[in-house]
């Protein structure tokens, strides 16, 4: 027995450590892809002009500090903290779900968290009274909360199976993107068009106040997953399994929903509706690395901000000199990954 465990220490080491080199790989390549999108967008400019701004504000004029500095910097870090919430949302939304076909987007999440935006900027309605400016943001948090709140207790329905709540999530998707429609035809010409930046999705207005939101939000979100991590792990393998291991089910679903809707809720706040990221992110992370969520969700997050810079790059690479919506392009992506899931999901029951 002492010689097994010997034989075994080795070969979970090299596991760890291939895990390891493949969330450096994937953070290189997340480098990568970042510096490109900026080095990208209007006006042709050297890579070591680039490179030397980032690191001196006025080494080249002020000309070239706003273009970098104020466009395309903070379009860039914006996409790569977008993916990053939508995928951690997306993978912990499977996790306590057993679903993997479970995201924001696909569960209507995204379109209640837009309908709420919505109600702020055609009718001003706000939830909470009292927020000030932060009226469409706490509107959008508090729908993207509700609808997973209703997700969640669906789940404890007798009879309601993994696939049920794809249904729901369908249901309510077309519930908000016709409450939504009604609210275009209410709009004026000005509040139509933020509707529309909405449903779209737009990096056109980062900004580094939303940035420094996002990423103190993210600062506390992945410690708080993290430290979960072999609970999160127990609940994949089962409930009743997760239950006899000492896991708290119900608090741990509670915590990872609030989670949930936070990201979701900031995400669709920063850049309107993106689909599918919260889908492929986790997806390509569980083929590489499995169920470990100590690998599962950091890889997600590199994955899915991966996902979203590459997207702000092809936004830019369509058209020179137009920005295009990166939900139109995150659902061309995602539409095939999200066909692939159901027809694995499928064989895997069938044999």
């Amino acid at each position: 027995m002492t010689s097994a465990s010997a034989t075994d220490l080795p070969s979970y080491s090299s596991l760890v450590g291939r895990r390891i080199l493949i969330l450096c790989i994937a953070a290189f390549l997340l480098c990568v892809s970042f510096f490109i999108d900026i080095t990208n967008g209007p006006g042709k400019f050297p890579n070591a002009t680039i490179l030397e701004i980032l690191f001196d504000k006025a080494s080249h004029g002020l000309r070239m500090e706003v273009i970098v500095w104020d466009f395309r910097l903070p379009i860039a870090v914006t996409a790569v903290l977008v993916g990053a919430m939508l995928s951690i949302a997306g993978a912990q939304m499977q996790t306590i779900l057993n679903n993997p076909l479970a995201e924001p987007f696909t569960l209507g999440v995204s379109s209640a968290a837009s309908f709420g935006a919505s109600l702020a900027i055609v009718l001003g309605w706000s939830l909470i009274p009292n927020v000030g400016h932060l009226i469409v943001t706490v509107n959008a948090f508090i729908f993207a909360l509700g609808t997973c709140a209703f997700l969640l207790l669906a789940t404890r329905l007798k009879g309601v199976g993994s696939e049920t709540i794809v249904l729901f999530g369908i249901a309510i998707f077309f519930i908000f993107n016709a409450a939504l429609a009604m609210m275009q035809y209410m709009a004026s010409e000005d509040q139509l068009s933020r509707i529309v930046f909405w449903m779209m999705g737009s990096l056109t207005r980062a900004s580094w106040p939303k940035i420094g939101l996002g990423s103190l939000l993210l600062l506390i979100v992945i410690p708080i997953c993290l430290f979960r991590s072999w609970q999160l792990t127990a609940l994949r393998m089962g409930e009743e399994n997760a239950l006899s291991m000492g896991v708290d089910v119900s608090r741990l679903r509670i915590e990872m929903l609030i989670i949930i809707s936070i990201l979701a809720a900031t995400a669709v706040a920063f850049v309107g509706t993106v689909g599918f990221v919260g889908l492929v992110g986790p997806h390509i992370a569980r083929m590489i690395v499995g169920e470990d969520q100590r690998f599962f969700l950091p890889l997600s997050a590199v994955t899915g901000a991966l996902m979203m810079s590459l997207t702000s790059i092809l936004s830019k690479m369509i058209t020179p000199g137009i920005l295009y919506p990166i939900g139109i392009i995150t659902a061309l992506i995602g539409v095939p990954v999200f066909i692939s899931v159901i027809l694995s999901t499928r064989r895997n029951r069938l044999s």
